[in-house]
């Protein structure tokens, strides 16, 4: 669908004709429109560059590849030598990562019986919102869906239909593994999700696409702006990014642009990452360190935290999945693998969910698992071996070595800076509104 274009890093300015320029109004004008569409196109182009990495063979170590209109299933739950590139991944799941095309109507997907065995299948459309398939709508229940986007198309009789706001679609679906012992059921059943549509070319080498330190940012956005209906409210931006060259009226040529209008759309693809790290996440909510935003799943029109959303990593309908965080200690410190820790949980103060909970400890600057010798990568309600006191609470113990207590309630941290994340699947709604607290990550000296 999308093709790369032989533009590389070397088009953006230098420091040097950056302040040279810093007040010529064509390179101003474009500087200023080029930054808005980039925050505005930054889900746009970062699926989009997704949708062709994975779609083909871009590495040796790639964990899963599949053509359009159908999906692979990760080999194992995920650890640190198998999570690839992948942000905040968990370890409690199977991930199925696939991508949609369905401008040539539906695509149908057949899954089987499920019974009590939590999942879902998260659907991202190309604004970076989540919809989901799965336990929570349908009960574990054999069922089959029709995927239909807004080029439509006739739905088979004894499809359910579900329709999806964008034509191109991300699948990042997650089948529960309970244990070791379990993870060839869940492989089964995995397996077992059939997709019918007509497939894109087979997947075959190729070289990685990376739009962000080049003009083939904004030649992205243009063929995704083009692949998108426009939206109510957005007339004049849209007009703003036509008159730059690259809204969803034109063709985008960078070769075609005037010596500004390069240097001020470089410009913008040259700061917009700070601009947008500079967002950060901000909470909604914040209790005993733990923090949770309930805007994230939906950030309308704020288009400045749908990409620093996106840039940490993408969400799920609050509904289906909250993952609350944390950075800090009961002392307000930030959290290192220098000490030692531990999270009390009252016999009556569990988390309360549908499915099921968990916590897995993070690479601060890399958002990512790292090695343990226990080979545990999260702890929570599953997890075989768990010692709970004799009243019925439970002590989880952080640490980056091996505790002297054992391991039965151990989650390793990482040596250095750390973030914590603790996922409630199908949590109740005392955790959706704030009525339930997680308790704090205590010091342990």
């Amino acid at each position: 669908m999308t093709a790369a274009v032989a533009v590389n890093g070397a088009d953006l300015p230098d420091e040097a004709a950056i302040r040279a320029a810093a007040l010529e109004p064509e390179v101003m004008q474009a500087q200023s429109v080029g930054l808005l569409g980039y925050v505005y196109g930054y889900p746009i182009v970062d699926m989009l560059k997704q949708m062709h990495n994975e779609t083909h063979r871009v590495r040796v170590d790639q964990p899963v590849a599949a053509p359009v209109n159908r999906f692979a299933v990760y080999p194992g739950v995920l650890t640190p030598k198998t999570q690839g590139q992948l942000r905040g991944a968990n370890s409690d799941t199977l991930y199925i990562n696939g991508w949609f095309d369905l401008s040539k109507g539906p695509v149908l997907i057949d899954v089987p019986e499920m019974g009590d065995r939590y999942y879902t299948l998260a659907f991202m459309d190309l604004y970076s919102k989540p919809h989901h398939l799965g336990t929570r709508t349908n009960g574990g229940k054999a069922t089959r869906y029709a995927l239909v986007g807004p080029s439509g198309g006739d739905v088979p009789e004894g499809h359910v239909r579900f329709d999806l706001p964008t034509d191109i679609a991300w699948l990042l679906g997650r089948v529960l593994v309970v244990d070791p012992a379990d993870e060839p059921e869940g492989k089964r059943l995995s397996h077992a999700i059939k997709v019918t549509g007509e497939a894109g070319p087979d997947v075959c080498e190729a070289a990685a696409m990376n739009p962000f330190d080049s003009l083939l940012y904004f030649t992205l956005l243009n063929q995704g702006l083009k692949l998108l209906r426009r939206q109510p409210g957005e007339e004049a931006l849209m007009a703003q990014f036509n008159a730059a060259g690259f809204g969803p009226d034109c063709d985008f040529d960078a070769e075609a642009l005037t010596p500004g209008q390069r240097l001020g759309l470089g410009w913008a693809v040259k700061i917009g990452p700070q601009v947008i790290s500079q967002r950060g996440f901000r909470p909604t909510q914040t209790t005993n360190g733990w923090m949770l935003s309930s805007a994230i799943a939906d950030p309308g029109m704020d288009y400045l935290l749908r990409a620093e959303v996106v840039r940490g990593g993408y969400v799920n309908e609050p509904e289906e999945s909250i993952y609350p965080a944390a950075i800090t200690d009961d002392r307000g410190e930030m959290l290192t693998g220098e000490r030692c820790y531990r999270i009390h949980f009252d016999a009556d103060a569990m988390p309360p969910v549908g499915a099921f909970w968990s916590i897995t400890s993070y690479d601060m600057k890399t958002a990512q698992l790292t090695e343990n010798p226990l080979g545990r990568y999260a702890i929570g309600d599953r997890t075989p071996g768990l010692v709970y006191g004799a009243d019925g609470s439970l002590d989880i113990v952080l640490s980056a070595k091996l505790p002297a207590e054992g391991t039965s309630n151990w989650l390793a941290i990482p040596p250095g800076a750390f973030h914590l994340v603790t996922r409630l699947y199908l949590p109740a709604p005392e955790a959706l509104d704030g009525r339930y607290v997680l308790p704090v990550v205590e010091r342990v000296d």
